[in-house]
């Protein structure tokens, strides 16, 4: 073999030990970029070491944290609960943009509400307001914050963007007031700087709690109830205990003997179960008598003994489902509706 021959040789193998090490050299490339972009194939915002840090889950339920550069300035809030808290702890001037009310406000949020610039889509914006909106925080949902919808919130924190789940509205276990209501205004506080009016806010509705407790106490009995909403055309859902509204029932001395949730079942589903006491949510801008009146036509549940006696709480959807200081109000209605119904058994 000529020198000219070694030479080619030599070429030939230092290629093919080249070749051999693209494969590494392609895995380190996308590990690198892959870290760039936090795995997730957008581009990472630079991390924040010093801001606002708080904690919030996913939409699955699962805890994650966030750190916000500065206290929001554009927050954009797709659930109405989030909005009237803000209205409560006079932080107006934040919302860059609101979904409309579930139904008619009650006075104390009616006007600010009216105030507020709304959203076009009644429930949940789209993708293409909220870029144009450019908020600094997206306040919602847990169901908002999914790929059909807004987009997961580990996006948003790619993007150096502020997202909060709202922590009544993710349905995993059996949540309370105490794990639910009062750490959603203490993080509203921590966020915006204002944990003096939350705290002092949060003390009030745990002083009418409290008052509530002691009535139940003093009422000395329990009483099993269904909490039931209707859908039209003899449809129903009935409340189980992933709704906050179990647990405001059970303090205010009220057993829900639904353990699951079930919704838009038929009227035998509903007479599968015999309640001492309906809790009627009522969805509608109609009044509790209008309320039990609409319950009470379904003839297909007249032969149900809380139906026929009229043993029925009316309370109002928002109340129930708004996680926020509105749950006390529901929960003094159900309270109040179950003196009533003592006081006519001794009557």
């Amino acid at each position: 073999m000529n020198g000219a021959q070694q030479n080619h040789g030599r070429i030939l193998r230092r290629f093919g030990n080249a070749l051999r090490l693209l494969p590494f050299l392609a895995c380190a490339v996308l590990v690198l970029a892959l870290s760039m972009r936090d795995g997730r194939g957008t581009q990472a915002a630079e991390p924040i070491t010093d801001g606002i840090s708080y904690m919030t889950s996913d939409s699955e339920g699962r805890p994650t944290d966030f750190t916000l550069s500065h206290t929001p300035e554009r927050v954009l809030v797709s659930y109405p609960g989030a909005t009237e808290l803000l209205i409560d702890l006079g932080l107006t001037d934040r919302i860059i943009g609101t979904v409309a009310p579930y139904g008619a406000e009650p006075p104390a949020y009616r006007d600010a509400y009216a105030a507020l610039p709304i959203l076009s889509a009644p429930y949940v914006p789209s993708r293409e307001e909220l870029t144009a909106l450019r908020p600094d925080l997206i306040i919602g949902w847990s169901h908002h914050f999914t790929p059909e919808a807004l987009g997961d919130v580990y996006a948003y924190f790619d993007r150096g963007v502020g997202a909060y789940i709202v922590p009544a509205t993710v349905r995993k276990g059996h949540p309370t007031l105490e794990e639910t209501v009062y750490p959603f205004i203490a993080d509203m506080g921590h966020i915006f700087g204002v944990e003096e009016r939350a705290k002092n806010y949060t003390t009030a509705l745990q002083s009418r709690v409290a008052a509530v407790e002691q009535r139940t106490k003093a009422r000395g009995r329990r009483f099993s109830v269904m909490i039931l909403q209707a859908h039209g055309t003899s449809l129903y859902s009935m409340y189980g205990s992933a709704y906050i509204i179990d647990d405001i029932a059970r303090k205010a001395g009220a057993d829900n003997i639904v353990d699951r949730q079930m919704r838009s079942v038929g009227p035998e589903r509903v007479l599968g179960f015999a309640p001492d006491v309906i809790i009627y949510v009522n969805p509608k801008d109609i009044s509790e008598e209008e309320a039990r009146a609409e319950l009470r036509a379904d003839p297909n549940l007249q032969n149900m003994k809380a139906v026929r006696e009229n043993r029925i709480i009316v309370v109002n959807f928002s109340d129930v489902n708004n996680g926020n200081g509105r749950c006390i109000t529901a929960l003094e209605d159900i309270a109040e509706g179950l003196d009533a119904l003592m006081n006519e058994k001794k009557g």
